[in-house]
C-alpha cells in the first residue's frame, strides 16, 4: 500500500509512521503539510491510502469528496485532532467509522480491500 500523509502534526506524523513501519506491506511514499496541493501529491505518487488529519467540520466532507471524484481508487483515513477517532472515506460514497484507533485498527482500515478490488489488483 502507498501511504501519503497529509495536514498533520509533527506528533501525530510520528504516531503514524511508527505503525506503518511496522508493516511491510505500507509505504510512506510522501508527506504535505496542507490539503491544497493533496491532488498534485495523488498525481505525482499514485498513492492507494491518504491518512490525514480532519478538522472535524462539515467542510471535510466537501472537500474529501473533490479528492475523491478526481481520485476515485484512493481512500482518505481522516484522523480528529485529539487522535481518539478515525474515518474512513472512500467513493462509494459514504464514510465509515473506524471503530478501534490502535496500530491494529489503523492497519486493517489501510488495507481493505474495496479500492484494491475497483483498481483491478
Amino acid at each position: 500500500m502507498r501511504i501519503l500523509l497529509a495536514n498533520m502534526s509533527q506528533m501525530l506524523r510520528g504516531i503514524i509512521t511508527d505503525i506503518l513501519s511496522s508493516d511491510p506491506q505500507c509505504e510512506i511514499v510522501a508527506e504535505t503539510a496542507g490539503q491544497n496541493d493533496l491532488s498534485d501529491k495523488l498525481n505525482e505518487t499514485h498513492a492507494d491510502v491518504v491518512i490525514l488529519a480532519a478538522s472535524g467540520t462539515d467542510h471535510d466532507s466537501d472537500q474529501f469528496g473533490a479528492v475523491l471524484a478526481l481520485h476515485p481508487a484512493i481512500r482518505i483515513i481522516a484522523i480528529t485532532s485529539g487522535g481518539d477517532r478515525a474515518f474512513l472515506y472512500d467513493l462509494q460514497p459514504h464514510v465509515t467509522p473506524i471503530d478501534e484507533l490502535s496500530p491494529a485498527g489503523l492497519l486493517s482500515a489501510i488495507k481493505q480491500a474495496p479500492a484494491l478490488c475497483r483498481r483491478g489488483v
